[in-house]
């Protein structure tokens, strides 16, 4: 891993499903797309140069890991990194897109062919017996960033990061989230609950994508982020694909996607 893949073939993003209530479910809201929205979470990188800092919330199947598709895939198209190391141990089959490794000693063993994706999905198989965790991907985010090579780091779903509520398994994503953009590693995050991450999660996050919600999170994310009191009740009410953006300016109210 030593240069970069020759990126020929982007990894494939499937079109989100969408139905007729995607289209106008929400009067007095404004809409953008999800292009829209990727201008957003890149404009503060491409600025300065760094990396991106990019959380994701919400219940299972509204959208999270199609939306972490879309940033993999535009961090490479648009330079800001050379590479993306993909945590993706959920199910039994990937769900996403790129060069499959099975955990970092796969990686180290088989580098990464000119004609093969620069998105690297470490999944394990059913017999692997060195099951990935998150803290070895992001040693590799460190060095690959540390050593010229801009990465990008992204973990479905956070709690695989951590031993308990609020506590890291590791330091190394907690370093990237607190100095990788300087050092050009990126991080990219999903989560059902966020009331349970650490404080450093969220606090340092540039963006943050918030899809449906309800109960507690709602409310705790509702709260976290100061969420204007419509957004806050329309959590709960967002269609598959939709979603607020939150950013350091604070949320603008609008509702982006699902197209």
């Amino acid at each position: 891993m030593a240069a970069k893949a020759k990126r020929t073939k982007g990894p494939t993003v499937a079109k989100a499903p969408t139905r007729a209530s995607d289209r106008g479910s929400a009067p007095g809201f404004a809409r953008a797309t999800r292009t829209e929205a990727l201008a957003k979470i890149f404009e503060l990188a491409i600025e300065s140069g760094e990396g991106i800092r990019h959380g994701v919330l919400g219940i299972p199947r509204y959208g999270k890991t199609h939306h972490l598709k879309e940033v993999n895939a535009e961090a490479v198209d648009r330079g800001v990194c050379d590479w993306v190391l993909v945590h993706d141990v959920k199910r039994p089959e990937p769900q996403y897109d790129g060069t499959l490794r099975e955990n970092v000693a796969d990686l180290l063993a088989r580098p990464i062919a000119n004609d093969e994706s620069p998105v690297i999905v470490i999944h394990p198989s059913p017999t692997t017996i060195d099951r990935p965790d998150v803290e070895s991907i992001a040693k590799i985010g460190l060095q690959l960033g540390r050593g010229g090579h801009p990465a990008l780091v992204t973990v479905d779903e956070l709690y695989h990061a951590l031993t308990t509520a609020q506590h890291w398994a590791g330091p190394s994503y907690a370093l990237i989230l607190r100095e990788g953009s300087s050092q050009r590693v990126s991080s990219a995050w999903s989560t059902q609950i966020p009331q349970q991450l650490p404080t450093e999660a969220l606090d340092l996050c540039e963006t943050v994508a918030v899809f449906h919600l309800a109960g507690r999170s709602a409310e705790y994310a509702s709260a976290r982020f100061a969420l204007p009191r419509a957004v806050a009740d329309h959590l709960c009410r967002l269609e598959r694909g939709e979603f607020f953006l939150v950013t350091l300016d604070g949320c603008d109210g609008r509702i982006y996607g699902p197209a």
